[in-house]
């Protein structure tokens, strides 16, 4: 594994580690005196290094100050005595810090602040969507502020080449999803995203960014799905306010046609004239095959137009809720029930939009279903939104305090979130009132990651070894077992623990696709020492 001091390539000098997450690690590197950034991919499957590769091509094009710059030969392999190549990219280091952690240190902005912001990111995308490509990933923390001003997107890991291949998989519905709750659009949750879906992930990023709350902490509109932040968001003028509506409208064909658009809207604001009103636009019509063309609504005007397929379904339920339905428990909870089961069965289908939608209007309901919590716990967890279902367990722990399920996703969280010593006493406490076999051998397992995590070798291997006992045929107890057997210098025995990982491994599970390359590294290196 790459360290600093490390020279690779005979040209890149490894100064520190930057940071981790995901599949990847980063790291300052110097190339003769200038600092660069040095992007290791970890997971060798063929997915991660697609993307991996994606990200290196498409930045090798874009020129533009705005995005980070790789040179023709910024992208390599090193091997470092491995079977396997670890995939490596240099890029520009860019100085500054991402918006999130900005915003974290200050107050919301200002209209004049974001519409220079907005401008810079609207022609970011224009260099971006000229070439036929889509971020896909825009927010706070996907953008840079560079000491002159200057916003740097980055992270293109998830953009993707508008092709008559990839739109050949949105018909079949096999793209790979990428997702960031309360920034994706729902058309990218069904696996169908386009240019436009940059423009909704744009407009929510300037309500976060003027308001200081995370979109998903505002209500929606119950009949239209549109986000009600203005009233948090008192410095913004109408006309800026209407063009971050149109952004994150709800259906592309009603979001502008191209970052030009954006451009002459901006401009129109500027000049303190309505941005929106005036220029024709497509709207998808509510009925009958024929074409209609409207003029762009204004926020109120939406309302009227833009109601999804999934919102039709739940609207019949959803109108009872000003009426006081909350007041008429024996109405509420069969319905809050019902909307359980719809949030569910969307989750399980991919369409991760609409689990969310029926799991907030069941919560409305009924803000005492603990279920309902843990599951969108989940929901964001699987998009990275750490914080957001860190929050959604702990308020279903403390809903339901015998919750296992509960104890047991949180734990791993703070695993994920490099917090193990906080995960070890509430991994425990769920062990303490699991029942469910299923559950207890997770429990298990992921006590034992955290007490490895922190060098607790002996009592994490008494953890490992109970949830093979109960189930010996899934892999993660042993992968984990094989590395508190490496580190505690017992080699011989971690290698059988390795078949294991490999053998019962899932590449289904990102957990296991990370520890089955381990295994294959370790194997293969023994193998090539007989």
């Amino acid at each position: 594994m790459i360290q600093p001091g490390m020279l690779l390539q005979h040209r890149y000098q490894v100064i520190r580690e930057l940071g981790e997450g995901g599949f990847g690690k980063t790291f300052e590197v110097s190339d003769a005196g200038t600092p660069k950034v040095l992007k290791v991919l970890l997971a060798n499957y063929s997915k991660a290094v697609s993307l991996f590769q994606r990200e290196a091509e498409v930045l090798k094009r874009l020129e533009h100050p705005g995005i980070p710059k790789v040179d023709p030969d910024g992208y390599f392999t090193e091997l470092f005595g491995a079977a396997e190549p670890l995939h490596c990219l240099v890029m520009e280091f860019i100085e500054g810090q991402n918006l999130q952690k900005w915003l974290s240190d200050n107050q919301p902005i200002s209209e004049e602040r974001a519409i220079d912001w907005l401008k810079q990111l609207a022609e970011i995308l224009h260099q971006v969507h000229q070439q036929q490509y889509f971020h896909r990933d825009v927010k706070p923390s996907n953008i840079m502020l560079k000491p002159d001003g200057q916003l740097v997107l980055i992270d293109f890991g998830a953009v993707r080449e508008v092709t008559e291949t990839y739109l050949r998989k949105v018909e079949q519905k096999d793209v790979t999803g990428m997702i960031s709750p309360g920034y994706t659009p729902q058309e990218q949750y069904d696996g169908q995203a386009e240019m436009k879906s940059d423009f909704f992930a744009l407009g929510r990023t300037f309500v976060h960014l003027l308001t200081g709350q995370h979109p998903i902490d505002f209500y929606r509109d119950s009949q239209t799905g549109e986000l009600i932040w203005r009233d948090s968001a008192p410095q913004v003028s109408e006309s800026l306010a209407d063009l971050i509506d149109f952004l994150m409208a709800p259906f592309p064909g009603l979001r502008p046609e191209n970052t030009q658009a954006i451009l002459d809207y901006l401009e129109a604001v500027e000049k303190g004239l309505p941005a929106l009103g005036k220029k024709p636009v497509a709207v998808p019509p509510a009925s009958g095959p024929e074409d209609r063309i409207k003029t762009i609504p204004t926020a109120s005007q939406t309302k009227s137009l833009a109601i999804s397929k999934m919102i039709k379904i739940m609207v019949g339920l959803a109108v009872l809720l000003p009426v006081g339905l909350l007041s008429w428990p024996y109405l509420s909870s069969p319905i809050a029930q019902e909307l359980y089961h719809r949030g569910f069965e969307s989750s399980e289908a991919g369409e991760l939009g609409k689990a969310e939608f029926c799991y907030r209007l069941a919560l409305r309901l009924d803000p005492n279903f603990a279920e309902i919590h843990f599951s969108l716990g989940k929901l964001y967890e699987k998009g990275s939104a750490f914080d957001q279902a860190e929050a959604e367990y702990l308020r279903s722990i403390a809903i339901q305090p015998d919750f296992d399920k509960a104890y047991n996703n949180l734990g791993r969280l703070y695993i994920l979130k490099k917090q193990s010593s906080a995960a070890i006493p509430l991994l425990k406490k769920g062990l303490d009132v699991s029942k469910k076999p299923e559950v207890k051998y997770a429990l298990l397992k992921n006590l034992g990651w955290a007490l490895k995590e922190e060098a607790g070798y002996e009592e994490a291997k008494v953890y490992l070894q109970e949830a093979i006992a109960l189930d010996g045929k899934r892999a993660p107890a042993h992968c984990l077992l094989a590395q508190v057997l490496e580190a505690q210098g017992n080699r011989v025995v971690a290698l059988e623990k390795w078949k294991n990982c490999l053998r019962y491994g899932s590449e289904d599970n990102p957990d296991e696709i990370i520890w089955m390359s381990q295994a294959r590294k370790r194997l293969k290196y023994k193998n090539t020492q007989k």
